[in-house]
C-alpha cells in the first residue's frame, strides 16, 4: 500500500476523532463515521459556517452513519469513548460493536488502527478476535492492526495533534510502517515505535494513571495545609523552584481520561491477581474530593453568609475543567449533589456548555446564557470551574469564592 492508494476512515467524530479527521483530510480521501446524526450535522453545520478553520478539508459528503458508505476504505481508525459505568468498570460496548461492524465490511489487506484508550491486552485479547471470528479473515496475513494512542488535551492550543509525538504500534511490520508513513504525513513531531502494541497501551496508561496519582498527592497534602493554616498554592509555588518537583496543584478530577483509565487498569489488574494499592488510593483520593470540598464551602457558608437553608447559591462553571465545553465526567455535578443535602436554592451558569446536553446526560437544568442570570440574586457565587470568562467576577459581586481555596 503506498501513500496514493490510502482510503482513510475514521469511526467516531468526538473530541478525538474529529480533530483527527481535519487533519487527515488536509492528505487523504477520508470517510467520517459516527452513530450519532446530530453529530454529523452539527460537523456540517460547523464547515458550512467556517467558524472553524481546521475544519475546512472535511469533505461534508463523506461524513455519515452509515457502514455501507465506508466499505471501500482500507485503513479504519477507530476513536469511539471507553467510559465506565455506573460501577467503576470499564465500559467496552463501544469498542466492542465498532469491532463487530468491521468485521462486516472489511475486505483483504485492510488496516484497522485502534486509538481509543484501552487497557494493556485489550486490542490483541477482545477486539482482533471479534474481528477475525465475523470477518473470517486473519490478522497479520489477510488484514492488519495496529495500536496508537490518542493523547489529545481538550482545547490545549499550544500541545495539539499536530505536534504532539505520536506513539505507533502494530502486530506486524508491515502495519507498522503503514502507520509510519500515515502519522509522519500529517504529525510535526517524533514518530515513536513501541515494540509491541501491549507497550503502546501500557504508555497511555501511565500517562494518565501518573497524573492521577501526583494530583491526589496534591489533594492530600492540600488537607494537612489546611490543618496548619496554610495554603496549598503557596507551598507548592515555593517548593517548584527546585528543579526536580513536579508542579502539581490540588483538584477535582473529572474528564474523559484521568478520572476514567486508573479504572481499566485496576480492572485488568484484578484480573491478573496483581495489586496496585497507590493507584487505588490515588483513586479514592480524588473520588472523595468533592466531598470534603462541599463540606468546607458549607462550613464558610454557615460562619460568614448565614446558617440559614434558604440562601441562594449559584455555582460558575459545568465542565470538567476550564476553558471547554467537555462535560463528560464533570465532578462539579458530584459538587452540586453534595451541597444539595445542605441548601435547597442552588443553580449553575455555564456559558460555554451546551444546556440541553447537560440536560440530557446529568438531568440538570443549568443556564448558558448570560442573559437568563441575575446575579445579585444570590447570597454566594462559587466559582467552580475557572472560565476567562469568570475572570473578573470576583470585583463585580460581593460574597465570590473560589473552589481551589476550598480543596
Amino acid at each position: 500500500m503506498t501513500i496514493t492508494d490510502i482510503n482513510i476512515a475514521v469511526i467516531g467524530l468526538g473530541y478525538v476523532g474529529l480533530p483527527l479527521l481535519a487533519l487527515l483530510s488536509k492528505k487523504y480521501e477520508c470517510w467520517g463515521l459516527d452513530k450519532d446524526s446530530q453529530r454529523i450535522k452539527y460537523i456540517q453545520c460547523l464547515n458550512k459556517k467556517k467558524e472553524n478553520k481546521d475544519l475546512d478539508y472535511i469533505n461534508c459528503n463523506k461524513l455519515s452513519t452509515s457502514w455501507d458508505d465506508i466499505k471501500q476504505s482500507n485503513v479504519f481508525i477507530i476513536t469511539v469513548p471507553t467510559p465506565i459505568d455506573s460501577n467503576y468498570n470499564p465500559d467496552n460496548s463501544s469498542l466492542i460493536d465498532v469491532c463487530k461492524e468491521l468485521g462486516s465490511i472489511i475486505s483483504k489487506n485492510s488496516i484497522i488502527i485502534f486509538e481509543s484508550t484501552v487497557h494493556p491486552g485489550a486490542t490483541e485479547e477482545l477486539c482482533i478476535p471479534i474481528i477475525e471470528e465475523i470477518s473470517s479473515l486473519k490478522v497479520n496475513k489477510d488484514f492488519w492492526v495496529g495500536y496508537s494512542p490518542e493523547r489529545i488535551n481538550v482545547n490545549d492550543k499550544f500541545h495539539q495533534l499536530s505536534n504532539t509525538p505520536k506513539i505507533i504500534s502494530a502486530t506486524d511490520k508491515k502495519a507498522l510502517e503503514i502507520m509510519e508513513l500515515i502519522y509522519k504525513s500529517i504529525i510535526d513531531a517524533p514518530i515513536l515505535k513501541a515494540s509491541n502494541v501491549k507497550v503502546a497501551e501500557a504508555a497511555k496508561m501511565y500517562e494518565n494513571v501518573q497524573r492521577d496519582v501526583l494530583i491526589a498527592l496534591a489533594n492530600e497534602f492540600s488537607e494537612y495545609c489546611h490543618s496548619e493554616n496554610i495554603h496549598i498554592s503557596e507551598v507548592t509555588a515555593l517548593a517548584s523552584t527546585k528543579w526536580n518537583f513536579a508542579e502539581v496543584y490540588p483538584g477535582l478530577v473529572g474528564g474523559h481520561c484521568i478520572g476514567v483509565d486508573p479504572y481499566y487498569l485496576l480492572h485488568r489488574a484484578k484480573e491478573l491477581n496483581v495489586s496496585l494499592p497507590i493507584v487505588n488510593m490515588a483513586r479514592c483520593v480524588n473520588e472523595s474530593k468533592c466531598e470534603y470540598s462541599s463540606n468546607n464551602i458549607c462550613e464558610y457558608i454557615r460562619e460568614t453568609i448565614s446558617e440559614s437553608k434558604d440562601i441562594r447559591i449559584l455555582i460558575l462553571g459545568f465542565s470538567y475543567k476550564a476553558n471547554c465545553n467537555d462535560i463528560r465526567n464533570t465532578k462539579v455535578f458530584n459538587l452540586i449533589e453534595h451541597l444539595s443535602k445542605s441548601y435547597k436554592n442552588i443553580d449553575c451558569f455555564d456559558p460555554l456548555v451546551d444546556s440541553n446536553l447537560v440536560l440530557k446526560e446529568y438531568n440538570l437544568p443549568i443556564f448558558s446564557n448570560m442573559c437568563e442570570v441575575n446575579f445579585n440574586i444570590y447570597d454566594i457565587l462559587i466559582v467552580a470551574v475557572k472560565h476567562k470568562e469568570f475572570e473578573n467576577i470576583a470585583n463585580n459581586y460581593k460574597n465570590v469564592i473560589f473552589l481551589n481555596d476550598f480543596l
